[in-house]
């Protein structure tokens, strides 16, 4: 075969170009360069090419036959994509439907040689859908696409900023999984979580974050929910709830006045209520049947009663440190284990405190009995020890008022 050589490089190069040629393939084909008079299938400087079927081959002639440098523009004018391959069938691009690329020669060392792409795009040069594809994106042919790629976790573990728009499978037992600082990773960061494990998973965001307004958040067996931030807190949609363990804890922070919860939020039967109360709170729950266990784990001198948005309903005084069943039923919320008669053989109570006494009464959480110490009964009268009753004797702090002894 007649060979042409550069003068400056020594390369080989082409006796002649084409400079367009108009091509449709039903097979694969492969393309010969344009020497020796040949005319069929050649390569040309721009190409035009239409493929009949999906999953076709352009295969290019060998590399060693022209010079680095050698360069071609194909353009897909069909409906299916089709692939260019080197002369050993190595795929160097696939071109979809009205994409144009630009293949040049970098190394002509072997009949495959080296060859790199540049995609122009749909009639205009445009981005690598591939180089543009970050956390949540995947390249699929020349588009960006949603991706969530799903990650297992079996321990406590500090989910990372990279987690935007993963899918965390939690598969350990009793555990937790810390968010990043909202500040940190931003405004609208979001990452999916399961509990596809053994045990409650605890999602606890980190410093002063709150997660749906609360310390935190858990997911029961089978549950899941999406976590999204604002930039300073996390918030939570599309709650899959389990149907196997149908029981979930709503850890709410109260400070005092009135506070109403969503229905999402009275759909707790486990309620823990804790904070620094600096006036009386009222929780107003959903006005339907339920039935909840409420505990109270806040600390100031102040009540925490349960009530519905019916006016004269009864409700429930749940005094700090305890635990109460309850009933509501649309319009009333029971104390569920009141009975109108009851005989005790025994009942043991918490120490308790001058503040806060083991037995007290509704409606005056501050007044009863409380142990000061061991064999010490004290008597508190609204939230303050008036009387203390010992094995030596009884002691009046405030002394003796009033009255003829």
């Amino acid at each position: 075969m007649t060979t042409y050589q550069n003068p400056f490089t020594g390369q080989t190069i082409n006796p002649s170009q084409v400079g367009y040629e108009a091509l449709s393939i039903s097979v694969d084909t492969t393309l010969q360069w344009p020497v020796n008079g040949n005319n069929s299938n050649i390569v040309a400087n721009i190409m035009e090419v239409t493929a009949t079927a999906s999953g076709l081959s352009l295969i290019l002639p060998s590399a060693q036959q022209v010079s680095v440098g050698q360069n071609i523009i194909i353009r897909n004018v069909g409906s299916n994509s089709f692939n260019v391959t080197d002369a050993g069938l190595g795929v160097i691009a696939t071109i979809a439907s009205g994409i144009a690329s630009f293949i040049y020669l970098t190394d002509n060392a072997t009949d495959s040689g080296d060859w790199t792409v540049i995609t122009f795009g749909a009639g205009t040069s445009s981005a690598n859908a591939a180089t543009l594809a970050g956390y949540g994106l995947v390249a699929l042919n020349t588009t960006l696409n949603q991706s969530h790629p799903i990650s297992t976790i079996a321990s406590d573990y500090t989910i990372l900023e990279t987690a935007r728009s993963q899918f965390l499978i939690w598969n350990g037992g009793v555990g937790t999984l810390t968010l990043p600082s909202a500040s940190v990773v931003g405004n609208n960061w979001f990452t999916i979580i399961r509990n596809g494990g053994t045990g409650i998973v605890t999602v606890q965001p980190t410093g002063i974050n709150t997660i749906d307004g609360n310390n935190f958040a858990q997911l029961q067996l089978t549950e899941s929910f999406v976590v999204v931030s604002d930039g300073t807190n996390y918030f939570t949609f599309a709650y899959g709830r389990s149907n196997q363990f149908p029981f979930t804890t709503l850890a709410k922070t109260v400070t005092g006045g009135t506070v109403t919860l969503t229905s999402a939020e009275g759909a707790n039967i486990i309620q823990e209520y804790g904070g620094v109360l600096t006036s009386n709170c009222i929780v107003i729950v959903p006005s339907t049947v339920q039935l909840y266990s409420l505990q109270n784990n806040t600390s100031g001198p102040y009540s925490l009663t349960f009530k519905t948005v019916a006016v004269g309903g009864t409700t429930v005084v749940l005094p700090q440190s305890q635990t109460v069943i309850a009933i509501c039923d649309g319009t009333n919320v029971y104390n569920a284990q009141t009975a109108s008669l009851s005989t005790l053989t025994a009942l043991t109570l918490g120490n308790g405190s001058a503040a806060t006494p083991s037995l007290n009464f509704v409606g005056d959480n501050y007044t009863g009995l409380y142990l000061v110490g061991s064999n010490q009964l004290g008597f508190s009268i609204g939230g303050v020890n008036k009387m203390t009753l010992t094995a030596t004797g009884l002691l009046l702090p405030g002394g003796i008022s009033g009255g003829t002894f």
